[in-house]
This record gives structure tokens, sequence and C-alpha cells, in this order.
């Protein structure tokens, strides 16, 4: 049983860190609209990168590499910006029709996994989350676990993101078809709204925890 729950907490752990409509989400959802299932999962790929990437670092010991003070300004300045230019391009979609909101621009997937990739990466909360959630899950192991049960455990924390990313990206493909061009400005308006609120808050935050 407990070998069980050890398995199933990091599954849950996963899906409740991807749950949450925060800045990834709403672009996954705002490409969905405009594109279809790939552009929507492509993002959550990306962002997904970013995620391995955090886990890497703290496994191989890089977490002072992200305490110094000129990574971090750094990485929430490119969040910041990132999310006010996603911002503005959603709002910008309010005015378009059902035609154009339907059809991804070609060649334009590569850009989605970028724009997944460093909103999850320049997202110091994304940050925290992972050198203090998952950080401290890895510090409390008994000393009779090895690396075998720390990447265990890590996969599936991983695995939780990936299911909840892949529901997502299919429900929003399925559901936009059945969603009107009215309501396709409104999501598209409220999501890039949403968006540069997020980027507000994240510069808000950063110059408040000095």
């Amino acid at each position: 049983m407990d070998a069980i729950l050890f398995f199933i907490k990091p599954l849950v752990l996963g899906i409740s860190l991807a749950a949450p409509v925060g800045p990834v989400k709403l672009q996954m959802i705002r490409a969905g609209l405009s594109g279809g299932f790939w552009p929507s999962w492509l993002t959550g790929l990306g962002a997904l990168t970013a995620d391995l990437i955090f886990i890497g670092a703290i496994l191989g010991g890089l977490l002072p590499f992200f305490r110094i003070p000129v990574i971090s300004t750094a990485m929430t300045a490119a969040g910041a910006i990132l999310l006010f230019k996603l911002g503005i391009k959603s709002i910008s979609a309010y005015r378009y029709d059902k035609t154009k909101l339907d059809v991804h621009p070609p060649g334009n997937l590569q850009g989605s996994f970028a724009e997944g990739f460093f909103l999850a990466f320049g997202n110091p909360f994304n940050l925290f989350f992972w050198f203090g959630v998952y950080g401290s899950a890895i510090a409390s192991f008994p000393s009779s676990f090895g690396m075998a049960d720390v990447f265990a455990y890590s996969f599936f924390i991983v695995a939780g993101i990936f299911l909840w990313n892949l529901n997502v990206a299919l429900t929003v493909h399925f559901a936009r078809k059945f969603i009107s061009a009215l309501v396709l400005r409104i999501i598209n308006l409220i999501a890039g709204t949403s968006l540069i609120l997020f980027a507000i808050k994240l510069i808000w935050d950063f110059f408040h925890s000095f």
C-alpha cells in the first residue's frame, strides 16, 4: 500500500501543479482556440521542458545558481515581457473573425513550443515551486531511498503534468468547434487581459520581495 501511495502522490502533485489556470494554461487555451491541438499541445510541451530543466538543476545541485540576483532578475524581466507580448497578441485576436481563428499560421508550431518554454522558465513562481515544494520533498526522503526512488518520484510528477496538459489540449481542440466566433473573441480578450495582469503581478511581487 505504501508503495502505491509513493507513486500516486507525485502523480496527483503533478496534476495539481498543472491544473491551475496560469500563464501557461491561458496560452495553451489561446493557442488551441486559434490553431487546434498541436499549437496548444506544443505550448504545454515547451512548459514541461522547462520543468524538466528545473528538476535536472535540483538533482544536479544547481540551486545556488538560480538564486544569483542577476539571474533571477533576468528571468523575471524576460517572463514579464513575454506575458505582456502574449497578452497584447491575444487582445488583438479579439478583432479576428472565426475563419482566422480556426487557422493557425503555418510554421508557427516551433513558436508555440518556445512560448510555452519561456513562459514556464521565466516565471519565478514556477521556479519557487520546484525548488520549494519539489526540492523539499526530495530532501525529506529517508536515507534508505536511492536515486532510483528519486527518479521514479520525479517521473510520476512529470507524468501528471503531461497528462493534464494533454487533457487541456484535447479539450480545447474539440470544444472550439462548438464555440461561436463571438465567444472566441471574448475568450481571447479575457485571456489577453489576464496575461497582462499576470505580468503586472509578476513585476509587483518581484519589487516587493526586496
